[in-house]
C-alpha cells in the first residue's frame, strides 16, 4: 500500500480508540521488540502494520500470510534449502525470510500454523537463527518481528490451541484493534474514502448515514470496502445514494441471517448467494460482473436453481 494512501486513510479515522492505536503504533514504531496486533477478521490489522512500516526507520516490510502455504512447504519456502535437500532442489534457495534482513518481518495470521510449526517458530524467535533445510549451517535473521492473530488469539493459549510460551514471546507489546461496532466514528469518514478511491460522490441523506452507523459491519472495515465496491458496479453515474445503502445493506442482513447457525454445503450456498444477488439487483449483467462469471455462465447457474 503507497504512503500517500496508507497516510490518507489515517487521517480519515475519527473514533478515539483508532486515535489511540496511531499514538501507541508512533511510540512502538521504532522499537526493535516484537509486537502482536489481534482483531477480528477484516478490522485492520494488515492497514495497521504498513503504517508502522511507513513511519518507522525499518527499512522494507515482508508481510508472510502463515496460511497461504500449506505446512509441508511453509518450512522451504520461509527458509529456504541447500540443493539436494529434497527431491526437485536442484539449485540454493535463500528463502523469503532472508529477504526481510534488516526490515521488518510481518508473520500474518500467526494463530494458523500448526503447533509442530509454532514450536519451530519458537526456537527461531528466541534465537534469531535457523536452518535451511539440507543445511547444517545456521542462518542469521536480522529483522524486526511483528506478528497478526485473530481476536481469540488469547484463548487459545489458554485452551493449548496456541502454545502458550510462543504467545508471550510474540506479544510483549499487544495491540488490539477493535471491530468496527466498537468505534463507529470511523464508520462514515471510511465510507467517504473508499467513495472516493472508487470514484463516487457520496450523496446520502441522515437516514442513509445513520442506517450505515447502526449497521452491524461483521466483516468490519472490508465489508465496508466490499459494500462500496459493490456499489460501484454498472454505475450510470458516480453516486453513491441512499438507495445503494438501504436496498445493497438490507439485502446483505437478509442474506446473513438466512444462512447464519447453518451448515451448508458450497453448492447449496452459491445458489443463496446467486438468489441473493438477483433479488438485490434484478440486473443479470450486472450480477455477473460482481461474481466475475460470464453471462452465459451465470445463466447456466440461473438455470440450475
Amino acid at each position: 500500500m503507497p504512503n500517500a494512501t496508507i497516510f490518507t486513510r489515517v487521517k480519515n479515522l475519527r473514533d478515539k480508540s483508532s486515535l489511540a492505536i496511531q499514538e501507541t503504533i508512533r511510540q512502538v514504531a521504532d522499537l526493535n521488540t516484537n509486537l502482536l496486533i489481534y482483531g477480528e477478521t477484516g478490522v485492520g490489522k494488515d492497514f495497521w502494520v504498513n503504517y508502522l512500516s511507513a513511519i518507522s526507520s525499518f527499512p522494507g516490510l515482508l508481510n508472510l500470510n502463515c496460511g497461504d502455504v500449506p505446512e509441508n512447504l511453509l518450512e522451504s519456502e520461509w527458509f529456504g534449502y541447500k540443493k539436494g535437500a529434497f527431491t526437485g532442489a536442484d539449485r540454493d534457495y535463500d528463502g523469503k525470510w532472508q529477504k526481510a534482513a534488516g526490515g521488518i518481518l510481518f508473520l500474518n495470521q500467526v494463530d494458523l500454523l500448526s503447533l509442530n510449526l509454532q514450536s519451530k517458530l519458537l526456537r527461531i524467535i528466541e534465537r534469531k537463527k535457523y536452518y535451511p533445510l539440507g543445511s547444517n549451517r545456521e542462518t542469521d535473521i536480522q529483522a524486526r518481528f511483528i506478528f497478526s492473530a485473530d481476536d481469540d488469539i488469547e484463548q487459545k493459549a489458554r485452551t493449548g490451541d496456541f502454545r502458550q510460551d510462543l504467545y508471550y514471546r510474540i506479544s510483549p507489546y499487544r495491540l488490539r484493534v477493535p471491530p468496527l461496532r466498537e468505534r463507529k466514528k470511523d464508520i462514515l469518514p471510511l465510507v467517504d474514502y473508499f467513495a472516493a478511491q472508487k470514484g463516487l460522490r457520496v450523496t446520502i441523506g441522515n437516514k442513509a448515514e445513520q442506517f450505515l452507523v447502526d449497521y452491524s459491519w461483521r466483516g468490519n472495515i472490508r465489508e465496508i470496502e466490499n459494500f462500496i465496491t459493490t456499489a460501484a458496479v454498472g454505475k450510470k453515474e458516480p453516486l453513491l445514494t441512499d438507495d445503494d445503502v438501504f436496498t445493497l445493506l438490507k439485502t446483505s442482513e437478509d442474506f446473513y441471517e438466512a444462512i447464519k447457525d447453518r451448515d451448508i454445503p458450497m453448492a447449496e450456498l452459491e445458489n443463496r448467494y446467486i438468489e441473493y444477488l438477483m433479488r438485490k439487483y434484478k440486473n443479470k449483467v450486472r450480477v455477473a460482473k460482481i461474481l466475475a462469471i460470464s453471462r452465459k455462465s451465470l445463466y447456466n447457474k440461473l438455470s440450475r436453481l
